[in-house]
């Protein structure tokens, strides 16, 4: 017999498209595909500045995407912006045939850095940071037409959530009442 003539057995091997086709008829697998692939674009999603440090884990029964941050600040932060996330996970998810309803961001579900190779997500250093040494928020009064002016603007931005308007509220007089302390610490210590 020559080589030509010899038979070649492929243990019952169908085509690639029948393959995928019985996959994809199987429910759980087609929903898993579809988890897999709204996942791959969290990167784009959250962005450069939160891929490394929150991961989506997964979609509940009630469409809430699961998301594991690194630590409390970065759950924090992505909370603030909730809205805007799910605004963009939705574009992705809507095309698979997801329906993504809310979103929990959640550090207590996030696994050791060493398993994923990540290192400890830290807050960047701020090199305008001031000693905030005695400073007492309570203690620092602002003038409250100037605090009822930034309260009307920022109930104006129509683009934020009634928490977020408050938690920007928040940093702007916090901020405000830093920069008066520190200027009469500079007054009182020429």
């Amino acid at each position: 017999m020559h080589n030509e003539d010899k038979e070649i057995l492929y243990s019952d091997f169908k085509s690639l498209g029948s393959v995928m086709s019985s996959v994809l008829q199987n429910p759980v697998l087609r929903q898993g595909l579809k988890k897999a692939s709204l996942f791959k674009f969290w990167s784009k999603i959250a962005g450069k500045k939160f891929e490394k440090y929150s991961k989506p884990e997964s979609i509940t029964s009630s469409n809430v995407l699961v998301v594991a941050c690194a630590n409390a600040a970065v759950s924090s932060e992505l909370t603030m912006f909730k809205q805007d996330i799910l605004k963009k996970v939705k574009t992705y998810a809507n095309p698979l045939g997801l329906e993504i309803e809310d979103i929990n961001f959640s550090h207590k579900i996030w696994k050791s850095q060493e398993k994923q190779g990540i290192e400890e997500y830290k807050e960047p250093e701020n090199p305008y940071k001031k000693d905030l040494t005695g400073f007492n928020p309570e203690e620092t009064e602002l003038d409250p037409k100037e605090v009822e002016a930034i309260k009307k603007s920022v109930d104006n931005n129509t683009f934020a959530t009634p928490e977020q308007r408050k938690k920007m509220f928040d940093a702007i007089i916090l901020d405000l009442k830093i920069q008066k302390y520190n200027k009469e610490r500079k007054n009182s210590n020429p």
